[in-house]
């Protein structure tokens, strides 16, 4: 730390005629004052201050702008409590109490009435800049030089107009890094300037600093949160999640388990700086040369810019993209041994290295979107595979998210503008699922993107140039849809050249225990529980089961049975009543059409629920619905007979 506080006349008279031979240009013996209050007057020599200088640099404006208000808000709001709480202490010792930014520009300020009035005179206010480029020596201006704790008493000053003064200052640092994020600084008359000043500022900035610290924490944990919603999205792409300081706060998964073979923009660890992790050290908000800005994409929460997710641009992520490749080959998303999706698989590796756009129909639940996926990543394209659910938004909004737009192009555009997900997607994959919701005044601009392979933001007229490759899905019959004048005929010839339908599960009913198995042991896994285990009569209900909602619906299926009974044995009780009566018709289809009498029918009805509910008559009777002694009575008629 420096400084003490001067109250021998013998020091003063030493230090006012070293400030005098200094500004008439003689050499200064260095005994005669600290090296480091003599350093400063040498830097403040070399910034041209003028050592007459009767205020600070006229400031521009009414103090701070727009921008610089939002930027300093965190710091504010963790010091203005700790500020508050000194007032008394303040007015009762002819204190002032400065709150300034990294770069020495004073952003707030509390104190004693009389010792405003006089920094009201030497501009010693709200926005004036208080570096030593700016005052010459002072506290505020050391500390940001020096980069630790500073005090200035008196003829110590670089300026005649600020030798009236004391202050002590210390910096306010991030508890993350060490980075320095503003200065404290008291400042008071220089003949009653206390010796404990220094100590007690310290002490508030370090409150302040762990405040900022709590908040931020807090702050990350709603990033989080709110991130959480698009977890599925995110998983599965090459993403980093940064807070609005720049630090890396999340990565995903895939990325997470290949840091010893991936090296992402120099580092790839949780809780490094956006500035450390790239060649170039400049702020987020400006990101590096290196970095594609396109790829990223702001988070806004309430409203305000809460962080970015950086996707992993090409030029860095070559080595991770082979990787990828190679192990989805290995490892196909497309689940099942069946011929029908045996051929599926087939259709995604020829169809995988196609640019053109492809069309995948086929009933809801049916696994558009995990086709789409498979074919993206058995292709040679780096960039990120994206989806859109054209149905689950507002066409208002529809178009800004799939096209972006610029900064003040309507009322609520975010500060800076946002990227739309044709730009997101730049060099990989754009998945438009339900594709015929896409408002008919949409499908012109979709149009022109497959034309001309450009977007242009809403609010802006220069087209940018995008390399995508557009995967299009919908469960609706397109030449009804033209018909009905829901689709451009223009755009339904453009769409229809590859088209790939994707069969009900119900005709490839081989893949059910599969999917079923698979299902059931990847929440298992994920939730750290035990599958149950499953009877003979259970397995043959979910066989027979016709699955209406097909694959989606056998997952949601899956992870119930989970949920609801952990580690137990599954039989036909834990069937809801609509896959029990499912099961039943069907049934009942097989045994008319193979033209048995009445007698042989019901005999096989009897001997059908008895093993579907594993030899108990009670709930076979129930399942039957009839009464416990009519089955009884029925199965001794067939007996005799």
């Amino acid at each position: 730390m420096l400084g003490t506080v001067y109250r021998n006349k013998d020091y003063q008279g030493r230090i006012e005629r070293a400030r005098e031979q200094f500004h008439c240009g003689f050499e200064v013996n260095e005994e005669m004052l600290s090296p480091l209050v003599l350093e400063s007057w040498q830097r403040s020599r070399q910034f041209n201050v003028s050592s007459n200088l009767s205020r600070a640099p006229e400031i521009e404006g009414n103090g701070l702008t727009n921008t610089e208000q939002d930027s300093y808000l965190a710091l504010r709001k963790a010091a203005l409590p700790v500020i508050k709480d000194a007032r008394r202490i303040l007015d009762d010792n002819q204190l002032l109490m400065l709150l300034t930014s990294a770069e020495g520009k004073i952003i707030e300020r509390e104190g004693n009435l009389r010792s405003l009035k006089i920094a009201d005179s030497q501009q010693l206010i709200i926005g004036s800049s208080w570096t030593e480029s700016s005052c010459g020596t002072n506290a505020v201006g050391m500390a940001i030089s020096l980069q630790q704790p500073a005090q200035i008493v008196a003829h110590e000053h670089y300026c005649e107009m600020v030798k009236v003064w004391g202050c002590a200052a210390v910096p306010i640092k991030d508890l993350r890094d060490g980075r320095m994020l503003g200065v404290l600084d008291t400042t008071g008359p220089a003949h009653s300037f206390g010796s404990m000043n220094l100590g007690w500022v310290n002490s508030m900035a370090s409150c302040i600093a762990f405040r900022l610290n709590e908040e931020r924490n807090l702050s990350k944990y709603r990033l989080l949160e709110h991130c959480m919603g698009q977890a599925r999205r995110l998983s599965q792409a090459n993403v980093q999640l940064f807070d609005e300081d720049g630090f890396l706060v999340w990565m995903s998964d895939w990325l997470l388990t290949k840091q010893c073979d991936v090296t992402l923009l120099g580092h790839n660890q949780i809780g490094m700086r956006w500035d450390e992790m790239a060649v170039s050290r400049q702020p987020l908000k400006n990101p590096p040369r290196d970095i594609q800005a396109d790829c990223l994409e702001p988070v806004v929460i309430g409203g305000r810019i809460a962080g970015h997710l950086l996707f992993i641009p090409v030029k860095v992520e070559k080595k991770v993209t082979k990787i990828a490749v190679i192990e989805a080959r290995q490892s196909s998303l497309i689940i099942g041994e069946s011929a029908v999706t045996e051929g599926l698989k087939n259709l995604a590796k020829r169809f995988a290295c196609v640019d053109a756009i492809c069309t995948l129909t086929g009933e809801t639940g049916t696994g558009k979107e995990v086709m789409a996926r498979e074919m993206h990543a058995l292709g040679n394209r780096e960039g990120a595979f994206i989806a859109v659910n054209c149905g689950a938004m507002q066409k208002e909004l529809l178009a800004s998210e799939l096209f972006g737009y610029a900064e003040g192009s309507f009322t609520g555009a975010k500060r800076g503008g946002m990227i739309g997900k044709f730009e997101a997607a730049n060099g990989g994959t754009l998945l438009l699922d339900e594709f015929c919701e896409l408002p008919l005044e949409l499908q012109v601009y979709l149009l022109r993107v497959l034309e001309e392979h450009e977007v242009v933001r809403i609010g802006e007229s220069k087209p940018r140039k995008i390399n995508v490759r557009i995967i299009v899905a919908t469960n609706k019959n397109l030449e009804e849809e033209v018909e009905a004048k829901r689709l451009r005929e223009d755009l339904y010839y453009r769409i229809n050249a590859n088209m790939i339908e994707l069969p009900p599960l119900r005709e490839h009913k081989e893949d059910i225990m599969v999917l079923f198995d698979h299902f059931l042991g990847r929440v298992s896994s994920e939730s750290c529980g035990i599958a149950p285990q499953l009877t003979p009569s259970f397995i043959k209900a979910l066989k027979a089961h016709s699955w209406p909602g097909n694959i989606r619906e056998l997952r949601n299926f899956a992870e119930n049975c989970f949920l609801m009974n952990p580690g137990e044995t599954l039989t036909v009780e834990h069937l809801p009543n609509r896959m029990l009566a499912s099961v039943s018709r069907s049934s009942g289809q097989e045994e008319s059409a193979c033209g048995c009498t009445l007698k042989e029918v019901e005999r096989q009805a009897l001997v059908e629920a008895l093993s579907l509910f594993d030899g108990n008559i009670s709930k076979a009777a129930r399942h039957l619905g009839i009464a416990r002694s009519t089955f009884y009575k029925k199965m001794d008629a067939l007996e005799k007979d």
